[in-house]
């Protein structure tokens, strides 16, 4: 076993020339995370085979479009501020956290205003099932954004193994709560309210227990300053991505109904887990990133881009082998989204290419860039949805989802390159 042990990593201290990667710390962090992603698709996929064999497809479809709709509401939660949290954990400075939470739950509020106007005007006009369900979205997805800090705090000490342990726990309760529930009752309202708790009272929970002994010294005015600063500019990066990740659920439910929507949610629920193992393997090298120079960066990008290329490439064609299997196996009911879902997953091509120069951009603080990619990515997502959505409903919806990945890679590239001769005709004409 020793032997084995020693041979793995004399193979990845190897391999490290070729993609300028530390393949050892990579590896060791990958696999707490893949350990978390692993845990989190068992959990989804028990609950994905209790919806699909015990709800009807319209029940599905209003509990999915439900939950989006809150969700693209909340898009004024300050989201940004987990970005500075890491970047600031991974330097020592610990201390800020509990300023971070502060601020994040005062200005969630005005998410938690928004929400509650929405559902008041479902309520008006006598839907009290959609009413009743973003009154209780309107708490949970806002406050729950601020505890989920503790992510942030456990990624920049790089305890990834403690961070795969806590979202196990918390993702387990979740399933069995509203597997219960399902058991139960068939009721939207019901599945809501659990999702609901659960959402938020873990959260909670986990950050307690993981800044219950926070280190560093209290910021200082400046550190404060700088992180407002960060957490406000992302955040603003981001508002439009936050009603774009929803606007194809969103769509579909007001075009084709609630069916159509249960079929495309199955559809895409795949690739979007591996797009979530995606984020989580990127989310490994986020200290490293914060800790490096940009001309360090700019020696090893393209390597890291054909290696981000190749493991998007292997789990796409990997998803749509298996994908007919798993489908036959747990969701029967839902064979006809089989089609949908292998072409899906081509976008999962690009997925890394996207997250990884996101990173390096927001890891460096370069804010400029961050606004640049996140509202034209997104611009270029809602504007395609919308187009060919209305037209050509899951397939159009589809089609627009793997154009908008291959542009979004391309523009990202095109950002990078333009940021980083900008920063270097400066910083030559100060020399």
């Amino acid at each position: 076993m020793e032997s084995l042990k020693s041979t793995s990593i004399r193979f990845l201290r190897s391999s490290e020339r070729l993609f300028k990667l530390d393949m050892a710390y990579l590896a060791k962090g990958g696999a707490w995370t893949t350990l978390s992603f692993t845990a989190g698709t068992l959990a989804s996929l028990v609950t994905m085979v209790a919806f699909g064999n015990l709800l009807s497809r319209e029940t599905y479809g209003t509990y999915n479009y439900l939950l989006s709709l809150g969700a693209s509401l909340s898009f004024l939660t300050l989201s940004g501020a987990g970005i500075a949290v890491t970047r600031a954990v991974a330097r020592g400075q610990e201390g800020i956290v509990p300023y971070v939470l502060r601020l994040q739950l005062k200005y969630n509020l005005i998410a938690v205003a928004t929400v509650l106007s929405v559902a008041a005007y479902y309520g008006y006009k006598g839907n009290m099932l959609f009413a009743a369900s973003l009154a209780l979205l309107a708490i949970a997805y806002p406050m729950a954004e601020a505890f989920h800090v503790f992510v942030q705090v456990l990624t920049g000490r790089r305890r990834f193994d403690l961070l795969a342990k806590t979202v196990s726990i918390i993702t387990l309760a979740a399933t069995v709560a509203t597997l219960l529930t399902l058991f139960l009752t068939k009721s939207v309202l019901a599945l809501i309210a659990v999702y609901a708790t659960f959402s938020l009272v873990p959260n909670v929970i986990a950050y307690l227990f993981v800044t219950r002994h926070l280190k560093g010294e209290e910021p200082d005015p400046a550190e404060l300053r700088e992180m407002r600063r960060t957490a406000f500019h992302i955040t603003g990066a981001g508002l439009v991505g936050t009603a774009a990740a929803y606007i194809d659920k969103i769509l579909l439910f007001q075009v084709a109904g609630p069916a159509a929507l249960a079929v495309y949610g199955f559809a895409i629920a795949g690739p979007e887990r591996l797009k979530s193992l995606i984020k989580n393997w990127g989310a490994v090298t986020f200290p490293n990133l914060a800790q490096r120079t940009l001309p360090e960066i700019r020696q090893f990008i393209y390597r890291r881009i054909a290696f981000a290329l190749l493991v998007g490439a292997a789990l796409s064609a990997a998803y749509i082998v298996f994908a007919p299997i798993l489908f036959k196996l747990f969701l029967p009911r839902y064979l006809d989204a089989i089609p949908y879902s292998q072409v899906q997953a081509l976008g999962l091509i690009f997925a890394p290419v996207i997250i990884y120069i996101g990173s390096i951009f927001a890891q460096q603080n370069m804010l400029r860039a961050t606004y640049a990619l996140s509202v034209g990515t997104q611009i270029v997502r809602i504007a395609l949805f919308v187009a060919f959505g209305w037209l050509w409903q899951i397939w159009g919806l589809i089609a627009a989802y793997l154009l908008a990945s291959l542009i979004n890679a391309l523009y990202g590239i095109l950002i990078w390159e333009w940021e980083i001769r900008h920063l270097s005709r400066i910083h030559g004409h100060d020399e």
